[in-house]
């Protein structure tokens, strides 16, 4: 019973809240983002690259937003903002539903990614207030495959009945249910100065530091190879003969199977150091991108594929998440790389729309792999920060 009470959170309601916040409303449109660039190229009859860049102008203001309150994360109602982000998202959704015209619908979506960027701030920040953020970051993960698992399936189903606007409905609709969770976050940050990394993080405050800058750079490449693989899964799919459907319960159990992945996150944690994990799963997550997207030429290796995204990325997510919130306890780094994850989101699909409309996906695998090559030099830097810390803080004396 012991053993297994050192794997559960030891704040309930930081876990869920934060979730909800970062992932539930600010990152949401990630998950929907192969059904949404599809619903937008057949019902605003879009192509590649002009859907890649409609769905970019949401994502870049949610890295604006959520970039702008991260130097005041440290003494910013978090709880106040994110309800504020959350409502704010809702009824853009709701809005989306109902506009054709394009410009107007970009506009919206705008306005949606400044509330998802205060949630995406919000969340990210309070990771670094639990007294172990590493495994904080597992448990959200868990929690985001979870509704990924579930949201597969009701998002297909919303597209395929209701094209666009139901999408946008579906999705409106779980936001208002993350309100509820997001309503046990912290107001202010928590301190814990017997926490590990609560020294270090002194040293990286400053979010113009090289560590600070290498950490949110390094986010931004992660997510800008994700979503360069991700945004177009669907469309690679349709192409290897799934339908919309099939595409949808394959997407669902490949985030089920995923849970694999932030579960090894929790129960690793730092047996193996940070280095180790964090570049197997940058390495990783890069090999499976690969599978999928040139995977166009063969069902199997496609398949294969999609059934490890979910494992791959959210092992390395939740070690990412991790090393952000041990530079810095008061969360100010975890939400600014926040706000570069989203940044990375926002370029993917509009760079893979150039790429595929140029050479194909070939040439978008080989943009995959110089992304991934570069992700892995560039995080070594906050990881010799880590490194050079736990080195260097020796354990407290107990009583005799």
């Amino acid at each position: 019973m012991k053993n297994l009470r050192q794997f559960l959170p030891d704040n309930w309601g930081l876990v869920f809240s934060a979730f909800a916040a970062a992932y539930g409303v600010g990152l949401l449109p990630l998950l929907a983002l192969p059904f949404l660039i599809s619903a937008i190229m057949n019902d605003l009859k879009l192509d590649a690259a002009q859907a890649g860049f409609l769905m970019s102008a949401e994502f870049v203001f949610t890295m604006l937003a959520s970039l702008v309150v991260a130097p005041a994360m440290g003494r910013a109602p978090r709880r106040t903002l994110a309800l504020g982000g959350a409502v704010l998202v809702i009824g853009a959704n709701i809005v989306s539903a109902s506009i054709q015209d394009v410009y107007w619908l970009a506009a919206v979506r705008c306005l949606a990614g400044i509330g998802a960027g205060l949630c995406l701030a919000c969340g990210n920040a309070s990771v670094a207030s639990a007294k172990d953020p590493d495994q904080a970051a597992g448990h959200m993960n868990i929690l985001f495959v979870a509704l990924m698992a579930i949201v597969m399936i009701v998002f297909a189903d919303a597209m395929a009945k209701h094209g666009l606007a139901g999408l946008y409905y579906a999705i409106a609709g779980t936001n208002a249910l993350m309100l509820v969770l997001i309503a046990f976050m912290p107001q202010r940050a928590i301190l814990h100065a017997n926490a590990p990394g609560f020294q270090h993080g002194r040293e990286h405050r400053n979010l113009f530091s090289v560590t600070a800058v290498c950490m949110m750079a390094a986010m931004f490449f992660f997510s800008m190879r994700d979503t360069m693989g991700w945004a177009f899964v669907e469309q690679v799919g349709i192409s290897v003969g799934y339908s919309g459907e099939e595409l949808g319960s394959l997407f669902s159990l490949q985030s089920v199977i995923g849970l694999l992945g932030p579960l090894a996150a929790a129960l690793i944690g730092k047996r193996f150091g940070m280095s180790t994990p964090v570049l197997f799963g940058i390495l990783s997550t890069g090999a499976v991108s690969l599978g999928y997207v040139l995977g166009e030429s063969s069902k199997e290796m496609y398949t294969i594929a999609v059934m490890m995204i979910s494992t791959t990325y959210f092992y390395a997510l939740a070690y990412l998440t991790a090393l952000a919130a041990s530079l810095d306890r008061e969360g100010r780094i975890a939400a600014a790389s926040g706000a570069f994850l989203t940044l990375g989101i926002a370029v993917g699909p509009a760079f893979t729309g150039l790429l595929a409309e140029s050479g194909g996906f070939t040439l978008v695998g080989w943009g995959i792999t110089g992304v991934v090559l570069l992700t892995a030099l560039i995080v070594l830097v906050p990881l010799a920060a880590v490194r050079q810390q736990t080195g260097t803080v020796s354990p407290a004396p107990t009583a005799a």
